[in-house]
């Protein structure tokens, strides 16, 4: 059976359709049945949805990449619309306390980027939280990886992207919770990113590891490569052509000049997974 790929949610609009356009994303997978992988911020997930044709009771599931508010805000609005109870995966450390600390000439701003209610919420809408360590099966089709192994010097290039402690203290997000997806389709597995901040290239070496896949048919999603020096942005390119990838679609947190320099590189493979975009494998 064909599995179809439709962006639901991204920061750019590349249809006709009156979709909502944020800074997020949301991807449906819709294959035996029918996957919600990210909900967006929360403002356009349901406007989206049913403008795109899709019913948004088929959901048997959503997964979560992280624990960021532009990947968790529209989890709420979804669980009340399907209003029964569903599976819900996430790394654990989705409900760690995320901030960011953002310079202000002198001083710095703490901004809250986490999800948006407490697991307990969650629960009482209807979310059956399933945890996800390493390389989980979800269904026949589709795995989940978080924990991703890194090199022991592994730092995240965004500085500002940081958890805040019960006591007060601030440290560095390792991002654990960062989740990828790996579907077996009719083309070939496919690689689903939410925001690949583990890093784009070690993610791909740790599900070709651990999955014994060689090459990948196609990997679509955020890059996180906008703050990436232009060495590791190098690293990721090799990567890709090292793995054959032959549809290649960034989207959401790749940045414009990443992007175009992807398009530089592949050509034909290249697409922006923009809101709206829909993939078939």
């Amino acid at each position: 059976m064909k599995t179809k790929i439709t962006v639901v949610c991204e920061n750019s609009i590349g249809t006709p359709f009156p979709l909502i356009g944020e800074h997020g994303l949301s991807v449906l997978i819709e294959a035996d049945d029918t996957t919600l992988f990210d909900t967006g911020q929360g403002l356009g997930i349901i406007h989206n949805l049913k403008t795109l044709g899709k019913d948004i009771n088929a959901i048997q599931r959503i997964i979560l990449s992280h624990g960021h508010y532009d990947h968790t805000g529209g989890l709420l609005q979804v669980l009340q619309s399907i209003n029964r109870n569903i599976d819900v995966y996430a790394h654990p450390d989705i409900f760690t306390n995320k901030v960011a600390i953002i310079p202000l000439g002198n001083q710095t701003l703490e901004a809250p980027i986490g999800v948006r209610a407490s697991k307990e919420e969650y629960e009482k809408a209807g979310a059956v939280f399933k945890p996800i360590s390493g390389l989980t099966a979800i269904t026949q089709s589709i795995r989940a990886i978080a924990e991703i192994n890194r090199p022991q010097s592994w730092q995240g290039f965004d500085e500002r992207l940081k958890v805040k402690l019960s006591d007060g203290t601030i440290k560095d997000d390792i991002f654990n919770d960062d989740c990828s997806l790996v579907i077996d389709t009719e083309s070939g597995p496919v690689v689903l990113l939410g925001c690949a901040h583990a890093g784009i290239v070690d993610i791909l070496y740790d599900i070709a590891k651990q999955t014994g896949h060689k090459e990948f048919h196609a990997v679509i999603g955020g890059t996180h490569l906008e703050s990436a020096p232009d060495t590791y942005v190098q690293k990721a390119i090799d990567t890709l052509k090292h793995f054959k990838v032959k549809k290649i679609g960034t989207s959401h947190c790749t940045g414009f000049k990443v992007a175009c320099r992807m398009h530089q590189e592949f050509k034909e493979s290249f697409v922006l997974a923009t809101c709206g975009a829909v993939f078939e494998f």
